[in-house]
């Protein structure tokens, strides 16, 4: 027995939205929305399943008004939406079926509440483990409703729903484990017989019971569904690529920009260290060099002192004072000179023209 896959908006309507089909959509809703008590009395079906049939078409929600065993009565939407990009209409597909009902043709006073069964193929919240997920208008910080809480929004997340064969328990284990497990199957699972609806559900999904144009849309949808997680798929690694090699880029000029502050921080402690040796260097060589100068100095005076001594005897204590400030070069003009002086008096005259 060969099933078609239910994860597809054509083949989930073919099965739940016909005419014929009311009893098991209104067995589907009463599983998913009311926890399989039998809230929901009556159903009436908006449009047929042939609304939406192409792929990459807008996709349109099954709308039912459903008559409640309050009395009351409410819109329920029901959709399988099989691609993640789908899932950002949800809120406004609710808010416009919603405020749709006081349309000008229609003359509606009363507004129902409208009820969204939304049932995805993928992950819609990350990070939370249940698989079914019920959204209304409450108040954040104490958690009441609001007053008129008309717009509820219900998820059934099928990656999530993990659950085998042998491990139904429930009316809405077996229709979540039908609609994603369908194109799997190859018997019907236990459990099934207890449940007309599920039977006839099964009996619908009958891959030999399309025909050419049927199968024909479906294997379109299947194309393209494939065609657009692809797309995502490859969307995604390419984003991952691209900002991986940002990263890199970013990671690269911000380790170069820490590497020339850290290099400028290190150069210049090790300039300093290095300045610091040069210096010692270049000042001890400076000073070898001063301290040779000026024994040079030194020792030319002394010398020239020792042959003035001789030649005039003791000198007056003020040419000694001159002489020893002449500069070097003067120093060694004196000491040419003093061979031509005859008295100590042509010597004070010497000095006395180099002040």
């Amino acid at each position: 027995m060969a099933l078609i896959d239910l994860r597809t908006d054509f083949a989930f309507k073919r099965v739940f939205g016909s005419p014929d089909s009311q009893s098991l959509l209104q067995s589907l809703l009463n599983a998913l929305l009311y926890d399989g008590a039998n809230e929901i009395e009556a159903i009436t079906l908006q449009q047929s399943y042939r609304a939406a049939q192409m792929p990459g078409v807008q996709q349109v929600p099954l709308t039912v008004r459903a008559q409640l065993a309050n009395q009351k009565s409410c819109i329920i939407e029901v959709q399988l939406l099989s691609l993640p990009t789908l899932g950002k209409r949800v809120l406004y597909n609710a808010a416009k079926s919603y405020s749709f009902q006081l349309s000008r043709e229609t003359n509606q006073r009363e507004i129902l509440p409208l009820l969204t069964l939304n049932i995805t193929d993928f992950e819609m919240f990350e990070g939370q483990s249940h698989y079914v997920s019920h959204f209304a208008l409450r108040e954040q910080a104490q958690g009441f409703e609001y007053p008129n809480n008309d717009l509820n929004l219900v998820f059934v997340e099928l990656p999530k729903f993990n659950k085998r064969n042998e491990q139904l328990e429930t009316v809405a284990d077996q229709w979540i484990y039908f609609i994603k497990h369908a194109h799997q199957i190859t018997q019907l699972p236990s459990g099934v017989a207890q449940i007309a609806e599920l039977q006839q559900a099964y009996e619908l999904a009958r891959e030999d019971r399309l025909n050419r144009e049927e199968f024909d849309i479906l294997q379109q949808q299947l194309f393209f569904i494939a065609d657009q997680r692809q797309s995502l798929s490859f969307g995604r690694e390419e984003g991952l690529q691209q900002g991986i090699e940002t990263g890199k880029q970013q990671g690269i000029q911000e380790g170069m920009q820490q590497g020339r502050e850290a290099g400028i921080r290190e150069g210049v402690q090790q300039g300093r260290e290095a300045g610091f040796q040069e210096g010692i260097k270049q000042g001890q060589q400076k000073g070898l060099q001063q301290g040779r100068s000026e024994g040079v100095y030194l020792g030319q005076r002394g010398i020239v002192l020792r042959l003035l001594a001789r030649r005039f005897g003791k000198l007056e204590p003020t040419v000694q004072a001159k002489i020893q400030e002449l500069p070097g070069d003067r120093l060694e003009a004196l000491a040419e000179a003093a061979w031509d002086f005859i008295t100590d008096i042509e010597l004070s005259d010497w000095l006395d023209e180099q002040f």
